[in-house]
This record gives structure tokens, C-alpha cells and sequence, in this order.
């Protein structure tokens, strides 16, 4: 697996597995529709969990994906409204958006730890210059910072519009809930995504400039 579909795969099977998994279970098969979208929403969480005990190591990613799978069981014990499932991601994702923010005011901002394997696609040389960039280029840390508070803009952002989404309709109009409060989380991360290329292209020249002679 490159490291490239390493870093985005965790992201896709967040998205794809809870609404396919969600009208596989309710509609192919006939499971109630809160039942489906728990299993649904909780497969990511248990696979993270299983890989998280493999590897020994909690990164942030893991841990959020670890407390999404803790609040789904805590969720499940307290009720049978298929909505408040629905409003456990937009919490999460909100969550996910406050980090981010806090790491462009403390330590290195989320965009520099999640764009290594972009950058340096498990190249020992390109790592250690991805990091001395870091070091030395003013550009780049603005960049990255930047980046990151348009990706936690984007989550605060759908966390706001998925929860008025889910809380605008009834338990009974669960179908429509559910597509409805997915697209806007699809929507921004296109436009972050868009952002994230434009703004990136420039720092490749700064970090291999950082390359060791032997290794360009």
C-alpha cells in the first residue's frame, strides 16, 4: 500500500462504510434502521481499534476514531432515537475541528503531521528535509497553518450545518436525514482538498532545496 492511499484510506472508509453499510443493512437485509446505522457507524471505529492494538500506537486520527467507537456504545445504552446517532459524528467532527485549530497556535499544525507521507512518501532523505524545511522556511510554516485552519474551518463548519440537517427532520425521515446530512461534509472536503493542492504546490521546491547533496 503507498503511503499516499495509507493517509487517505482511514478518511474514504469514513465516509464510504457508514452509508453503504447503513442501506445494505436496512434495505437489502431489513435490520431496523437504528440498528443499521449504529453497525454502520461503528465498523470504522472497531477496525481502528483492532489496528490500534496491532500496532501499539495511538496517533491522533486513532484516538478520535477510538472515542467515536466509545460514544457509539454510550449512545446505544442510553437510546433508541436513530437521530442521536446521526449527531455523533457532527461531534466528533467538531471535535476533530477544534484539534486542529489548537495546532495552529501550539506545536506543529495537523496539515504538517498528515502531509508526510504526501511529501515524503517513506523516504528516509525526504523526511529529514521535509522536517529541516519546517525549521528553516517561514513560508512553509504559514503555509501549513493556513491549511490547517481552512480544514478546521471546514470541519466547525459541517459539525453547525449536519446537526440542523438531522434536527430539521423527523426520526421517521431517517432516509433523507442521512443522505442529506452527508453531503455537506463531501462538499468541504472537495473545496479542502482543492485548497490544500493550491496551496502546497509552492513548498515542494523548499523541501527538497533541503535535500542532502547526496541524496538529490
Amino acid at each position: 500500500m503507498t503511503p499516499k492511499l495509507r493517509a487517505t484510506l482511514p478518511l474514504l472508509l469514513d465516509l464510504v462504510v457508514p452509508i453503504g453499510g447503513y442501506f445494505l443493512l436496512s434495505k437489502a437485509f431489513g435490520v431496523d434502521e437504528f440498528w443499521a446505522l449504529a453497525i454502520s457507524g461503528t465498523a470504522t471505529g472497531i477496525a481502528t481499534a483492532v489496528n490500534t492494538v496491532r500496532a501499539r500506537k495511538v496517533d491522533a486520527f486513532g484516538l478520535l476514531i477510538l472515542l467515536e467507537l466509545a460514544l457509539s456504545l454510550v449512545v446505544l445504552a442510553v437510546t433508541d432515537d436513530p437521530r442521536i446517532i446521526l449527531l455523533k459524528p457532527g461531534f466528533l467532527i467538531g471535535v476533530a475541528g477544534i484539534y486542529a485549530l489548537v495546532t495552529c497556535f501550539t506545536g506543529k499544525p495537523l496539515v504538517y503531521e498528515s502531509g508526510k507521507p504526501f511529501a515524503t512518501k517513506g523516504d528516509p532523505a525526504m523526511l529529514a528535509a521535509y522536517e529541516r524545511a519546517w525549521d528553516r522556511s517561514a513560508l512553509m510554516r504559514r503555509t501549513m497553518r493556513a491549511v490547517t485552519a481552512v480544514w478546521a474551518a471546514a470541519f466547525l463548519v459541517d459539525a453547525v450545518v449536519r446537526t440542523v440537517i438531522v434536527l430539521s427532520f423527523s426520526a421517521q425521515e431517517i432516509d433523507e436525514s442521512f443522505l442529506l446530512s452527508q453531503a455537506p461534509l463531501i462538499a468541504l472536503l472537495v473545496l479542502a482538498i482543492a485548497y490544500t493542492r493550491l496551496r502546497m504546490r509552492p513548498l515542494r521546491p523548499i523541501v527538497e532545496a533541503q535535500l542532502e547533496p547526496s541524496a538529490r
